[in-house]
């Protein structure tokens, strides 16, 4: 997609240059190119206000940019919905140019509590103006647009090539003062279109709430980790966000007046800008022949009539008579929509029917839609349709209304209490297939990821071992993770998981017994830098990611052992906080800028910091394990002289040098350039290996090759930190799955596991090492087998930090 994009922009530029330069296409317009479809007709005469127009060949950017280019953009967004647009739109990508370059608009700012002074990239607040009238800015930006479009730039190449790069460079410079998508949010005139079209949802897209992912946003806020995974890049630039999920930000914002602005007034909007030429012409030929987007004299008529009207001129300037003429249309519509929607509103009282303000507007936003992309296809791009054979003018005509009538038929049934109950029913999903069940009998060769929501709710009533112990375990589940990504709070979590309760029959004071029990187990869910909103959540959680993903990078080429587990120790809270950073200091300059940049990029407080890595996702606490086990079999590998020890400092550059450099001086307590027994045996203890004296001596024998040797030296310790520690051999991995399955029952069961972890880390709480094996139990039945323990350490493998 990332290759796409670049093609799509490099695309778009290119038809910008050939608006101020291009001397091949006007070749297809001549009237004597009897080859060319585009060749203009000599013997047609295009009136506008009683007289012929003069035409002359024309290059075709433009005319290609609103005949072809525009009319494919509202297809897509119908289509493929919001999220394909972002990701494809050129004005989107180019608007990133200021984050991809790391040249951001920062603000300092200062902890209360600590004194301590972070920077980070300043964002459009949400309860500002702007924040609050965004909308209606992005509306009057569409209106003036339309109105600069039929004033300006419809046939003028240069004026369209100069606004194009306006609007480009209006969009490097919003993200520039703020971050995230803050142009495509705040300022963008497309926005609108994209809203009324894409939302609640497209006839092909994604559907965000019933996504297994629920750190990847919808749409383009996202990037790629070192291994090719893609992470969130949200950093909650907005509340109640399209990018994260479409049809959620459109129901929570569905009563709100702006809404109606927004579909009313743009149906007006369209309606004006489309009748504006017959009315300023005198006739339909002028917009159907294409006419206007060439028309050479298109500056020259600002200030001449501006309407043409039963063959008499209207003496109102041209310049005035279109924002009159679409400021009035969308004003008109506005006010006749509201009319109507309070109409039908009292039409379903009068017939005792139910009357919902969100149904009721969902209707007619949704009609609106469907009207207006008709309407909009009898106009956008027609004098290119024209020149089609008469059947494929048919078909494509047939085709739009099949699609918008396809359209129809899955948006109207829509409804907020349907879209939650899909939400909640693929959250019950995942619950159902972490427990032990027998769900295959049950769904006939099919996966319980297949099943739509009426499906996991007939499925929850009729499995027979899905006692009511375990659907209050499959309801804590839920709730706890809704709690967790921000789509609920303990107060709002009773009315939005009421379906629920009645599906599994469950009562309300079951549910308080839950949350209660959740405090005791999680209060981390409940402190005060806990993330309020999902767009808070998906922040942290993109901070963190990338955060872990820098150190892990960072070890692959600066792997020393004893910082890793340092970092752990900290993150499990068995050393202060405190030192946190006096580790990350430790790393490179490049690594710490790194930091520093995904630190004011994300808005990490210290506080969300400290939250975030001291509750640390059980894959990294996996990695971690991992790697202190590989670390303790190398070193026991060559003490008990199984493998030689060996490496090299060849290809080492400068900043790796250094970095052993100061490695060894920490561990160097005594300043004699030679780590002793007694020093040596302290990185021993960092990973987990207490030897005793004499077997330390007899390992750095090994090391150095000396009998008896009093110490290592730097060049020796730095080929130690330079060896490989990573083997995943099958027997290897059965030898550390025998560690952990101490009954030898061919499964590792919870307390195994818990009393293996706490072998090598003794402060990891009980909550985390649950995380932990959920995320091995594949299977669903609370055990790890082997196989699920190799694919896991195989997995792990790939990200290892050595």
């Amino acid at each position: 997609m990332h290759r796409f994009r670049w093609v799509v922009s490099c695309g778009w530029l290119i038809l910008i240059a050939s608006l101020f330069y291009d001397p091949i296409s006007p070749w297809l317009t001549e009237p004597s190119n009897t080859m060319s479809p585009f060749r203009m007709d000599p013997t047609v005469c295009v009136k506008v206000q009683g007289s012929c127009m003069k035409e002359i060949p024309y290059a075709m950017g433009g005319p290609i940019f609103w005949g072809m280019i525009v009319p494919s953009g509202i297809l897509l967004l119908m289509l493929f919905g919001h999220d394909l647009w972002r990701r494809i739109c050129p004005l989107s990508f180019m608007s990133q140019i200021p984050r991809a370059l790391k040249w951001q608009r920062q603000r300092k700012k200062t902890d209360v509590k600590t004194g301590k002074v972070r920077y980070e990239i300043v964002k459009v607040d949400k309860n500002s103006w702007l924040g609050r009238n965004s909308l209606y800015v992005q509306l009057v930006l569409f209106y003036i647009g339309i109105s600069v479009r039929i004033l300006f730039v419809n046939s003028d190449r240069l004026a369209l090539g100069l606004f194009l790069i306006f609007t480009i460079l209006s969009a490097i410079g919003v993200n520039y003062l703020y971050g995230g998508k803050s142009w495509c949010q705040y300022f963008c005139p497309m926005s609108p279109v994209e809203e009324v079209f894409t939302r609640p949802r497209a006839l092909l897209n994604s559907t965000a709430h019933e996504n297994d992912n629920q750190k990847i946003t919808q749409s383009m806020c996202r990037t790629t980790n070192p291994e090719g995974k893609e992470i969130s890049a949200c950093i909650a630039c907005k509340s109640s966000c399209i990018d994260i999920d479409a049809e959620r930000s459109y129901w929570e914002n569905l009563t709100a007046p702006k809404q109606q602005w927004l579909y009313y007034s743009y149906v007006g909007l369209t309606i004006g800008y489309f009748i504006y030429p017959f009315l300023y012409a005198g006739n339909w030929d002028y917009y159907f022949s294409g006419a206007w987007s060439h028309q050479e004299t298109q500056l020259q008529t600002l200030l001449s009539p501006g309407f043409y009207i039963f063959d008499t001129p209207i003496p109102i300037p041209k310049l005035v008579a279109v924002p009159l003429t679409i400021g009035l249309c969308g004003l008109i519509a506005y006010y006749l929509g509201r009319k109507i929607e309070k109409r039908y509103k009292a039409y379903l009282f009068r017939h005792h029917k139910l009357v919902n303000t969100e149904l009721v507007r969902h209707r007619m936003f949704t009609l609106c839609t469907f009207l207006m992309f008709n309407f909009f296809f009898i106009f956008g791009g027609r004098n290119y349709i024209l020149l089609l054979p008469v059947q494929v003018q048919y078909t494509f005509i047939v085709a739009m209304a099949v699609i918008s009538s396809l359209w129809l038929y899955r948006t109207w049934p829509r409804n907020p209490h349907l879209y939650q109950r899909e939400s909640l029913a693929n959250r019950l999903r995942k619950q159902l297939s972490r427990l032990s069940l027998d769900l295959a009998s049950f769904l006939d060769g099919r996966s319980v990821d297949d099943l739509h929501a009426d499906e996991v709710y007939v499925l929850a009533k009729i499995l027979p071992d899905f006692d009511r112990k375990k659907r209050l375990q499959a309801y804590k589940g839920v709730l706890k993770e809704a709690v967790t990504e921000g789509y609920v709070d303990t107060s709002s979590s009773f009315s939005v998981l009421e379906q629920m309760r009645l599906e599994l029959n469950i009562t309300d004071e079951e549910h308080q017994k839950i949350v209660t029990e959740l405090k005791t187990e999680s209060p981390n869910l409940f402190d005060n830098a806990k993330p309020k909103t999902h767009e808070d959540w998906l922040r942290q959680e993109g901070y963190r990611e990338a955060f872990l993903n820098t150190i892990l990078e960072s070890f692959k080429h600066h792997p020393n052992q004893g910082l890793m587990l340092e970092l752990f120790d900290v993150m499990t809270g068995k050393k202060p906080f405190e030192s946190f950073n006096n580790l990350l200091s430790q790393l490179p300059k490049e690594e710490t800028k790194t930091i520093e940049s995904i630190r004011a990029e994300y808005g990490i407080s210290y506080q969300e910091e400290q939250h975030l890595l001291r509750h640390t996702a059980p894959s990294q606490f996996w990695q971690t394990v991992a790697y202190t086990l590989s670390i303790r079999e190398y070193l026991e590998a060559v003490a008990q002289g199984r493998i030689p020890f060996a490496g090299n400092t060849d290809g080492m550059n400068y900043e790796q040098m250094s970095f052993c450099q100061n490695t060894f001086k920490k561990l160097d307590k005594d300043g004699n350039n030679c780590l002793s027994a007694e020093e040596f045996s302290t990185l021993l203890a960092a990973v987990g290996r207490p030897y005793a004296l004499q077997q330390v001596q007899e390992l750095m024998t090994l090391i150095t090759g000396r009998s008896h040797t009093e110490g290592i030296s730097f060049e020796e310790f730095t080929i130690l930190l330079q060896s490989n520690l990573t083997n995943n051999s099958e027997q290897i991995l059965l030898e550390r799955f025998h560690l952990f399955d101490t009954d030898d029952s061919g499964y590792i069961s919870f307390d195994e596991l818990r009393n293996c972890i706490r072998n090598i880390e003794p402060n990891i709480p009980d909550a985390a090492i649950e995380e932990m094996l959920k995320m091995a139990d594949l299977s669903g039945d609370q055990q790890i087998s082997f196989e699920e323990f190799s694919e896991l350490f195989h997995k792990l493998s790939r990200t290892s930090v050595s």
